[in-house]
């Protein structure tokens, strides 16, 4: 691979990865996971999700334009109504699982971690023994 083709490739998973992180923004608000949750069991007008999130209607309101800019959620008008659907459901339902579950922690031993890290970048092409004594 030339070195112009790894930049490429570089930038291309920079601008994947800060993609990712503006979704994860804008989720991680308590109102917006909310209203990703009410949607979760189908389509909703504003009024019912506001009767299940009882905050302002203007501050739902904006909370809604995030989510529908990041294209999690969409609607359809019905007259006066404006009823709420979510656009990724797969991925709203593997959110859910995430938030759901369990996480325990795995703490691991100094010796460990250095072993395994330095198997990796062995793995990897880098210099074996090459370790950085620095504190950090």
């Amino acid at each position: 691979m030339t070195m112009s083709e790894q930049t490429v490739n570089k930038e291309t998973d920079l601008a994947r990865w800060d993609e990712c992180a503006c979704l994860l923004r804008t989720i991680a608000h308590p109102v917006r996971l909310m209203i990703l949750e009410s949607l979760r069991n189908g389509p909703r007008c504003v009024i019912d999700i506001n009767t299940l999130i009882a905050i302002p209607q203007p501050h739902l309101s904006q909370h809604i334009a995030a989510l529908r800019k990041a294209k999690l959620i969409a609607c359809y008008t019905n007259g006066p109504l404006r009823c709420y659907y979510i656009l990724k459901p797969t991925f709203v339902r593997q959110l859910n699982r995430l938030l759901s579950a369990e996480h325990p922690e795995r703490v691991r031993n100094r010796r460990t971690v250095i072993r395994e890290s330095l198997r990796r970048r062995e793995n990897y092409g880098g210099k074996p023994g090459s370790v950085n004594r620095t504190r950090g």
